[in-house]
């Protein structure tokens, strides 16, 4: 590196990595494996949202939170899928940019189908922080499935 820049080869290997884990990560959460999601992520993990919507806190911190609200999504969710996933590297090794469409047919029958756009900041080439913008719309009917399933449940 020469100062704040960053050698072109420098982000190839940092991107490769970040994506590496990224992926690693999404497979785990879509597949129910909530321990081996967080093993992606630093011990502090941190996930914020754009655009907060009624049921869901708008930023979540440590493992015990990301277990009850991936885990409670997880859980839900019969298939999560994702397509058109582009993945932008920053010129800061530790920040990229995330586009996907998520699909997840649930549990009641219904569907969640949202665009997403994710700024993830990396520490130690681990997950450390998301922000998520995505279909607010989408998600608050998320949120009012997700309660309705666990007011029957409770």
């Amino acid at each position: 590196m020469n100062g704040n820049i960053t050698s072109t080869t420098d982000l190839a290997t940092a991107r490769a990595r970040n994506e590496a884990v990224w992926r690693a990560s999404a497979i785990a959460l879509y597949s129910g494996d909530i321990d081996g999601f967080l093993s992606y992520w630093s011990p502090e993990p941190r996930y914020r949202v754009a655009y907060p919507v009624e049921g869901i806190p708008a930023f979540i911190k440590g493992a015990e939170q990301f277990r009850a609200i991936f885990g409670g999504f997880a859980s839900a969710a019969a298939q999560i899928g994702v397509t058109g996933v582009t993945f932008h590297q920053t010129d800061n090794p530790d920040v990229v940019i995330v586009e996907e469409h998520m699909v997840a047919d649930l549990h009641d029958g219904s569907r969640y189908e949202n665009d997403l756009i994710i700024r993830v900041t990396f520490r130690d080439g681990l997950i450390h922080d998301m922000l998520e913008y995505y279909g607010q719309v989408a998600h608050q009917q998320l949120a009012a499935r997700l309660m309705g399933a666990a007011e029957v449940s409770a």
